[in-house]
């Protein structure tokens, strides 16, 4: 954990940290909060809204099977990958491997160390 904090700042050091702007984020962004109707027409629900980086919504998205590479690739044609961003989505997805840990249990301490461990290569 101390080791990981230390490393906190080199992960934002690329970015002007200055100009994130607070977006309300839907806060549960799993693939199992996201549908479509019979036409097509996509639909997510379940939020557990706050604000926050934008970049942070994303850090469920890879758990659980996680989503397909065109909601990537649509994602960041409208918000373009920052510098570090594939490392400051790993924290992003730490935060949620331990979060259920906390609340399920043992079954997420694996993930939550294997993202320590990469985050601190």
């Amino acid at each position: 954990g101390a080791k990981l904090l230390k490393k906190l700042p080199e992960l934002f050091s690329m970015i002007d940290v200055d100009a994130i702007r607070p977006s309300l984020l839907h806060g549960d962004l799993w693939s199992g909060n996201y549908s479509a109707d019979a036409d097509g027409n996509p639909s997510i629900f379940d939020p557990a809204c706050y604000y926050g980086h934008h970049e942070a919504d994303l850090g469920i998205t890879r758990m659980f099977g996680g989503f397909g590479p065109d909601f990537y690739d649509a994602y960041h044609e409208v918000i373009p990958k920052a510098d570090g961003f594939a490392k400051r989505a790993m924290l992003y997805e730490l935060h949620h491997h331990l979060n259920h840990y906390n609340i399920f249990g043992s079954s997420y301490r694996g993930g939550a160390l294997s993202l320590m461990n990469r985050l601190l290569r």
